[in-house]
């Protein structure tokens, strides 16, 4: 099961926690996000929280209709066609 359809499993509001741990990434990294706007979010009472159908959603529009979301290669490594550049 992909990330997307993962989130759309879910019922109920996710945590930050929750959702750090699901996206792998630092609980500061989704707070800042969500405080910039750039990923879907709302507030009860003090506390951030995120509906898992949004961030789904939002998953969709940043990586296109594929539900798999694709990571970036580390910089530095070679493609993925075995091509090096070579220094002549």
């Amino acid at each position: 099961m992909n990330l997307v359809e993962q989130l759309e499993t879910r019922t109920g509001a996710m945590k930050v926690s929750e959702l750090s741990e699901l996206l792998g990434v630092d609980d500061k990294h989704v707070y800042r996000m969500a405080a910039r706007g750039r990923l879907p979010s709302f507030h009860v009472g003090g506390a951030v929280r995120f509906d898992p159908h949004e961030v789904a959603n939002w998953l969709r529009s940043k990586y296109g209709t594929d539900t798999g979301v694709r990571k970036r290669a580390p910089r530095g490594a070679s493609s993925a066609r075995g091509e090096t550049s070579s220094a002549a």
